[in-house]
């Protein structure tokens, strides 16, 4: 039986998935029922890094796919809408010498799209802070936590899904009116997009 981690941010954002699921918690932040289990890292990418990797040392069931799903901010796509991520980039890694946005070393391709063509695959930017403007013009998606994943899944080997419930389009002010909006904030509906990965 394939071993399945979600990796979400907020205990506000796991809280209806954990239920829909049926994990017990197990300790801060963890939850569990048979393959399943759900890390819940904080918001940032070094809490989410830390976390994550903390986990990973720690356990004997190693998963063998690791499912983000969260909220992301989205240059063009509609309000309440998933998407699947589909490439992992690094927002403010503009280095001299360097490829853009790009961590050399860590580009094994770990994220895998699933098999539905209703959703939109798109890349995303991961940013240290709330994005509202970017001189990106094609549609792409904004968090704070998934490139960590992508890195931590580079190198322990593991495939990562993304799945990104847009609630703004770079615009803070619309993103707290947003989330108050019951179809914007309920995430468990992403898990009917992921029943073949579960």
């Amino acid at each position: 039986m394939r071993q399945v981690l979600f990796v979400i941010a907020m205990e506000k954002e796991a809280i209806d998935i954990k239920n829909k699921l049926g994990l017990e918690k197990v300790q801060d932040n963890m939850y569990r029922k048979e393959n399943i289990s759900l890390l819940v890292t904080g918001i940032g990418k070094q809490q989410t890094a830390i976390r994550l990797t903390q986990y990973l040392e720690h356990t004997r069931n190693k998963p063998d796919v690791i499912i983000n799903i969260g909220y992301a901010g989205s240059t063009n796509s509609k309000i309440g809408e998933w998407v699947n991520v589909s490439k992992s980039f690094n927002y403010e890694w503009m280095i001299p010498g360097e490829q853009q946005y790009i961590v050399e070393g860590f580009d094994d391709d770990r994220i895998k799209t699933i098999q539905n063509e209703e959703i939109s695959k798109i890349p995303c930017y991961s940013a240290e802070s709330f994005v509202t403007s970017t001189k990106i013009k094609e549609n792409v998606l904004f968090d704070m936590e998934l490139h960590s994943i992508y890195l931590v899944c580079c190198m322990y080997g593991i495939d990562l899904i993304a799945l990104k419930k847009v609630s703004d389009n770079l615009n803070l002010d619309d993103y707290y009116k947003n989330i108050d909006m019951k179809e914007v904030l309920e995430l468990t509906s992403g898990l009917e997009l992921l029943k073949m990965e579960l």
